[in-house]
């Protein structure tokens, strides 16, 4: 049995049914991957399929993505035949271990996005020295892990070899989340219905951080024009975050009706609820994973060409979808053509379901352990 070792800074609830199957897969095919990460995950250990261990984190300050390094990770990690790092590189102690790869590890690879959307938001002299750092570091491992194939393309195009790079499809558990949509009754969606009081109506979702980059004012505003020519609608806000005050105190000064926010909700018997309401999932910002949970109950998306989108945005297509202009009247005016449109609407919502169909978790773990066996066997 190979020892992998997994370099991470959280691990998040979406993330735990991941790593659960990681482990079930790897442990079949002779890995035994163990997660190193900084932040302990949500549920208790005894409730988790997986070996991790959490440790200390010191961050440069106290801002949400503030870089940071992990004490005591070298001398967790030791005796691992392949490691797994972040490609972010916020973890400062991780190119120092790159640095110190052959002394500690048979095989160095790479996870995550394959490029940096992100950069284009926040452009500076430490982006770009980061980004170069992170394009040495990167041609010079075992190989590189992407979210989508698109990010695989981007390597190649760097140079690196084909059986170098790999996409596995970044996901969430879609088969969790339609089996807690199973569980869920037209009587219970006519009483939470009638407990928010849009009986009658179409519902729009939002579901994320609410966070700048997210633009869910610009949702509020394109909201607050589609609400005039077609009031039998109502907006659904999942999430939290640092502008929610702000945000709701935006709606009532524009005394936007039937917009409801409901905090964060993380149960999939929870959310499959309100997600089960909706005609259309609305994110106008960065999209990321929220695409495949919109796709798992079959809910077409509606964002805009704005940068700094996720890698799983390479989900969305036009059979799926829209993507609009960032023009908060066009933007209406979109969500308003499908809500009129029957006929389209409920062809995209096939499309949105199949595309969920090819994004079950198992799959894609089964391309991330086979990316792993592949460079290591190369290196070999």
């Amino acid at each position: 049995m190979r020892r992998v070792s997994i370099i991470q800074r959280e691990i998040p609830h979406y993330r735990i049914r991941f790593f659960e199957e990681l482990y079930a897969q790897g442990r079949s095919q002779g890995l035994d991957f163990r997660l190193y990460a900084g932040v302990a995950p949500p549920q208790p250990s005894s409730q988790l399929g997986f070996p991790y261990a959490v440790l200390p984190v010191r961050a440069l300050n106290k801002k949400r993505l503030s870089p940071y390094w992990m004490p005591g990770l070298e001398r967790a990690i030791a005796g691992s035949e392949i490691i797994v790092a972040p490609q972010e590189l916020q973890c400062l102690t991780v190119p120092y271990l790159w640095a110190k790869r052959k002394q500690i590890c048979n095989s160095w690879i790479w996870w995550g996005h394959g490029y940096n959307a992100q950069a284009a938001l926040h452009p500076s002299a430490v982006t770009k020295l980061k980004e170069a750092m992170k394009h040495f570091m990167t041609c010079r491992a075992d190989g590189v892990l992407t979210y989508t194939a698109r990010g695989a393309e981007y390597w190649r195009r760097q140079g690196l070899p084909e059986n170098r790079v790999a996409p596995y499809n970044n996901t969430i558990d879609v088969e969790e989340l339609r089996e807690a949509k199973v569980n869920i009754d037209e009587h219970q969606l006519a009483r939470l219905r009638q407990r928010l009081k849009i009986e009658g109506k179409r519902v729009l979702l939002f579901s994320g951080r609410l966070y700048a980059e997210k633009k869910v004012d610009f949702l509020l505003l394109s909201y607050a024009l589609l609400k005039k020519s077609y009031p039998d609608v109502a907006l659904l806000i999942i999430g939290d975050g640092e502008e929610r005050n702000t945000l709701e105190q935006s709606a009532q000064q524009r005394e936007l009706q039937d917009v409801h926010f409901l905090g964060s909700v993380v149960d999939p018997q929870s959310t499959a609820a309100y997600f089960s309401l909706a005609d259309l999932l609305v994110i106008p910002g960065v999209v990321g994973l929220a695409i495949v949970h919109g796709f798992a109950f079959g809910l077409p998306l509606v964002t805009t060409d704005t940068p700094g989108h996720g890698p799983e945005l390479d989900y969305l297509s036009e059979t799926n979808g829209v993507m609009t202009e960032p023009d908060i009247l066009q933007y209406a005016e979109s969500i308003k053509a499908l809500l009129t449109a029957p006929l389209k609407l409920e062809s995209m919502k096939q499309a949105a379901r199949a595309q969920g169909d090819a994004l079950y978790l198992p799959l894609s773990v089964n391309r991330f352990v086979t990316g792993v066996q592949s460079f290591s066997s190369t290196r070999s």
